[in-house]
């Protein structure tokens, strides 16, 4: 097989430290055979023997700017992505006792990021953090099943991702400079697959993590302390072979690093 796919981007620079831009770009994932191919369900449906490409089409508008005398870095960007012909994988006994895979839905996905550095007035204190927001919907369903249904969340889909952290450093003294680092990360509720029989959600979660250090011009050191909390939040989730498993985010991690310059 073969084809084209297309990207434009035009960027528009009003000022030196401001640039605004709009992308169109197209995208596809590979096809798929299916073993059970050739089987028959209703409305006259037979599994296809191969499955085709799955397409997306997005439309961005991005912006990159340095604001507040050059204090404040502020990046981001809005995003809608059209996906036709999505390649799920099915398990629906009224089709066939296997599972197998078919472009069975259309969905969309609207979103917002961005991410920010603010040098704060405080001499060596710095804030930075990140955000994305998202919403996605199956919108239509293209294979008759059950399995699939008009208006889910798409998989692995938070409806928002965020971290903040903030550094704060200072001189201790023959080159040597100090370092403290918090940062709290949060995720929202999601969807470990689209099809019913695997459909699990995913609790939101939130972590701190923290960090010490101190660096010279020869080495420097930090101490570290990941899920200062010890949550045991779920990151992840599957259903395999008739079992729900769950992925959880590592304990807490106390850990030292030390580096030297020759």
């Amino acid at each position: 097989a073969d084809g084209t796919i297309y990207k434009a981007t035009v960027q528009f620079t009003p000022e030196d430290d401001i640039m605004y831009y709009l992308t169109y770009s197209e995208g596809f994932r590979a096809g798929l055979l299916n073993r059970p191919g050739g089987a028959s369900g209703p409305n006259n449906y037979k599994v296809p023997y191969a499955v085709d490409t799955d397409e997306v089409k997005n439309y961005e508008f991005g912006w990159k700017t340095l604001l507040l005398d050059g204090s404040l870095r502020l990046n981001g960007s809005m995003f809608f992505v059209e996906v036709d012909g999505l390649q799920t994988t099915i398990f629906d006994t009224s089709i066939v006792n296997l599972f197998f895979s078919d472009n069975a839905a259309n969905a969309e996905i609207k979103g917002l990021e961005a991410d920010f550095v603010y040098l704060t007035g405080i001499d060596g204190l710095t804030v930075a953090g990140a955000a994305s927001f998202l919403d996605t919907e199956i919108t239509e369903k293209i294979t008759p099943t059950n399995d699939v249904v008009v208006g889910d969340e798409l998989a692995f889909a938070p409806g928002y991702q965020g971290n903040l952290r903030v550094r704060y450093e200072w001189a201790m003294g023959d080159g040597y400079i100090g370092h403290v680092m918090p940062q709290v990360t949060v995720s929202d509720k999601s969807y470990s697959d689209i099809i019913q029989i695997n459909r699990a959600e995913i609790d939101g979660w939130a972590s701190f993590d923290l960090r010490v250090g101190v660096t010279g011009e020869e080495w420097s050191s930090e101490l570290f302390i990941e899920n200062v909390t010890d949550e045991r939040a779920e990151i992840s989730r599957d259903f395999v072979y008739d079992t729900n498993r769950v992925t959880y985010m590592r304990p807490m991690t106390i850990g030292l690093k030390v580096n030297r310059k020759f």
